[in-house]
């Protein structure tokens, strides 16, 4: 009798002994030969040195994105790495990203690395500050901004890293492009749109802490644990600085041989603003979309805190294709008092994850239970 494998990797092995000493052929279904395609050719085209192709989103509400860029995991001495791309989506989105990194020590410890970014959201989607915002009142407005900045970024051992960075950050909301819905600025009053129409400059700087010991990388087992603190200061007269602090603990518990995974997310981020200080309506911590409450639409709530809770239940239906059945649970507050678990915005639904080791390639999620509807989502990515 064969022995039960103990791991998701053992599994897998015997899976392709069995297949190689199968007698009969086997004539592959339409969507195995999909996987088929899609890991030896698609992904291979995404992730190799040279030139590659660039598919995804550029942010919570770009909608789809296709670009191409520059990869070179070799430079300087064969160890440093230089990442150019530039993409535009379906909605008119589009960014433009430079990017370069250098290890300072052997073993990678303690790596270095810089960045410039260039962007354009011409039809972000805003429905109000705080928890009482209204689907009927969704407006537009275009976000433009540039960012320049460097980190250092410390791994003294394998399950923790830490770092820092400054950014210079450059930003400007306008009025909104979109065909369907009016500009925010004749929805919604200046006490709601801070720094609108206003070219705004932050020196950012940031800190982060993380403990990662999840296994693989596209999690069956283990834990993902982060803190980030960012201050935002206002580089003019000083009225829009403020500080945020962001708060990711992430865990996985597998069983039946990794054939099966419970993961759960819970994520916090609170807003410390100065006495006459005020926050960009832009930069608060927003929920709602494909990454968050998927049951609405994307940036559908804003406030200084946020709270969210998410889990999934999922299950291998063949090799590089999971289904997940999912809860989503979260809100928005003006008041760092007011984020409790009491009146939770919440929604449900079931997805399909085509995957590899390293992570989720293609995330199918169809969302309901909310009190904004149905939604789906097809997004290149995973979600936690």
């Amino acid at each position: 009798m064969a022995q039960e494998p103990d791991t998701r990797a053992e599994l897998l092995r015997q899976q392709r002994e069995a297949k190689a000493d199968a007698l009969e052929s086997h004539d592959p279904n339409p969507v195995e030969q999909a996987m088929y395609v899609a890991e030896e050719r698609v992904i291979p085209l995404l992730q190799r040195d040279g030139i590659y192709a660039r598919l995804g989103s550029l942010s919570t509400g770009s909608g789809f994105a296709y670009g191409a860029g520059f990869r070179n995991r070799a430079l300087v001495d064969g160890v440093g790495s230089l990442d150019l791309w530039a993409a535009g989506s379906l909605k008119k989105y589009w960014a433009l990203e430079a990017r370069a990194a250098y290890p300072l020590t052997p073993g990678r410890e303690v790596v270095v690395d810089g960045h410039v970014t260039r962007y354009s959201r011409p039809t972000e989607e805003f429905f109000g500050v705080g928890p009482d915002a209204r689907r009927r009142d969704r407006a537009a407005y275009d976000l433009d901004a540039t960012e320049a900045g460097a980190r250092l970024a410390a791994q003294p051992i394998d399950l923790v890293r830490f770092g820092g960075g400054v950014d210079l950050l450059r930003t400007r909301a306008s009025r909104g492009k979109h065909d369907d819905l009016p500009s925010v600025d004749d929805l919604f009053g200046p006490a709601s749109l801070t720094s609108f129409g206003e070219t705004v400059s932050f020196t950012h700087a940031s800190a982060f802490f993380e403990i990662d010991y999840r296994q693989p990388l596209n999690a069956r087992r283990g834990g993902w644990y982060r803190v980030d603190v960012s201050r935002f200061a206002d580089t003019s007269d000083g009225a829009y600085t403020f500080t945020q602090t962001v708060v990711d603990l992430r865990q996985y518990v597998s069983f039946l041989a990794e054939r099966r995974v419970l993961a759960g997310r819970a994520w916090v981020a609170t807003t410390d603003v100065d006495d006459g200080r005020q926050v960009p309506f832009y930069l608060l911590p927003a929920l709602g979309g494909n990454d968050s409450l998927r049951g609405f639409r994307a940036n559908r709530f804003r406030g200084r805190h946020a709270l969210l809770l998410q889990g999934e239940y999922r299950f291998e239906v063949w090799s590089a294709l999971e289904g997940a059945l999912f809860v989503d649970a979260g809100k928005v507050a003006l008041r760092r008092s007011d984020l409790d678990l009491r009146e939770l915005e919440h929604d449900y639904g079931f997805g399909l994850r085509f995957n590899t080791n390293e992570g989720v390639v293609v995330r199918v999620d169809a969302a309901f239970g909310s009190r904004d509807g149905r939604h789906l989502h097809v997004v290149f990515g995973g979600i936690f």
